[in-house]
C-alpha cells in the first residue's frame, strides 16, 4: 500500500485533503438539521451509492418522486446496508455500511489545503492581505460561484472522514452573472443563493481570485480562475503577456465583498428566492507528482500589495471547540 492510499476504499474518501488551524467555536458548529443536510448530501453524491439510489427511486411507493427521495432515501439505504451485510452483494461493502451510519460528528475548521492548494474561511481572510475563500463548483452546464464559509469534516464509525465545504453562493442569475467581450466573467457578489445547498465536496472546487470590475463598480467581481502553480492565464485576464518572465497580474485591493447580513437585505429586497444546486461531483484531477508550495510558502500565494500598514497578519488562535 502507498504511503497517503486512503484507508476507506470510496471515491468521496481522500487522503489529499488536510484540514488546518484550530476548530471553530460553537458559533460555526453545525446544527443538527445542517448534519442531516450534509449526510444527504454525500449520499446523493457518493458514485457508490448510486446503484442504491436508482432502485430506491424505482420503487412503487416513490415512483420517481425526488421529493419523496430525497425525504426517505437515507432511512431506506441504512436498512439496506444492515440487511444484506452478511449477502455476497456486488453493490455492498463495508465502507457503504459505515457511511450509511450516518456521521458521529461533524468538526469545523477556518482552513483546508487541497492537493496543495490552501483554502481560507471567509472571515479569516477578511483579516489577511492574502485572498483564498473564493471557490468554483461545477454543474451540469452552469459554474457556482461562491466564498468559503467554513471546512467541514464529517466523521463516520471507524475514523472514515468526508471533508465538505460549505460555501457562500452567489446568485447565478443572468442579472448577477455578464460576460464581458473578452471573456472575463463578473459576478454580482451582493446577491447570494442555494442557502439550503450550501455543501460540496472539498476535492471538487477550484479557487478563485475575486478582482474588482472597475466597469462595472460596487459589488461586482471579476471571477479569476486558479489554475496549477498559482498563475493567472493571460486569456482569462483579458491581456497580453509578452513572455515567460512577465510578472503575475496582482490586485492592489481586498476583495470587499459584501457580508452576509448585506447580501440577505438584498435578496428580500429584490425578491430573490433560494434554490438548489445542480451539483456535478466530478473530482478534480490535479497532478500528484507537481511541485507545490510547503506551509511555510502559503502565506505568499496570492499576495497583495500592503496598502494599510497598519495591518496585521492574523496570529490569533481559535479556541478548539468539539460539537
Amino acid at each position: 500500500m502507498e504511503e497517503h492510499a486512503p484507508r476507506f476504499n470510496l471515491s468521496i474518501v481522500s487522503s489529499d485533503v488536510e484540514v488546518g488551524g484550530a476548530r471553530l467555536s460553537a458559533e460555526y458548529a453545525l446544527s443538527d438539521e445542517e448534519i442531516a443536510i450534509a449526510h444527504w448530501w454525500v449520499l446523493i453524491n457518493c458514485e457508490e451509492v448510486k446503484y442504491w439510489k436508482e432502485l430506491h427511486l424505482n420503487f412503487p411507493e416513490v415512483d420517481g418522486d425526488l421529493e419523496y427521495h430525497n425525504m426517505t432515501f437515507a432511512n431506506y439505504f441504512r436498512t439496506w446496508m444492515d440487511m444484506i451485510k452478511s449477502d455476497d452483494n456486488p453493490n455492498w461493502s463495508h465502507e457503504l455500511l459505515l457511511l450509511a451510519m450516518q456521521p458521529q460528528r461533524a468538526r469545523v475548521y477556518p482552513t483546508c489545503t487541497v492537493n496543495g492548494v490552501k483554502f481560507v474561511s471567509e472571515e479569516r481572510d477578511s483579516r489577511r492581505r492574502t485572498q483564498n475563500s473564493g471557490v468554483m463548483a461545477k454543474g451540469h452546464g452552469l459554474d457556482y460561484y461562491g466564498v468559503l464559509h467554513s471546512v467541514v469534516e464529517l466523521v463516520y464509525a471507524e475514523g472514515m472522514k468526508v471533508h465538505l465545504f460549505k460555501c457562500r453562493w452567489f446568485d447565478t442569475g443572468a442579472q448577477s452573472m455578464k460576460m464581458d467581450q473578452y471573456g472575463n466573467l463578473s459576478v454580482n457578489t451582493a446577491t447570494s443563493a442555494y442557502e439550503d445547498d450550501p455543501f460540496v465536496f472539498a476535492t471538487s472546487v477550484k479557487q478563485v481570485f475575486y478582482l474588482d470590475d472597475l466597469a462595472k463598480g460596487d459589488a461586482w467581481k471579476i471571477a479569476n480562475i486558479v489554475h496549477p502553480r498559482n498563475i493567472y492565464r493571460a486569456a482569462t485576464l483579458g491581456v497580453t503577456i509578452p513572455g515567460p518572465e512577465a510578472d503575475a497580474y496582482q490586485e492592489p485591493n481586498a476583495v470587499g465583498i459584501h457580508d452576509v447580513a448585506t447580501v440577505r437585505q438584498n435578496n428580500v429586497k429584490h425578491g430573490r428566492v433560494i434554490r438548489i444546486r445542480d451539483e456535478d461531483s466530478t473530482f478534480i484531477d490535479v497532478d500528484p507528482n507537481e511541485e507545490t508550495d510547503d506551509d511555510s510558502d502559503d502565506e505568499l500565494r496570492h499576495r497583495l500589495p500592503d496598502i494599510n500598514s497598519d495591518t496585521e497578519e492574523d496570529s490569533s488562535d481559535d479556541s478548539d471547540y468539539e460539537p
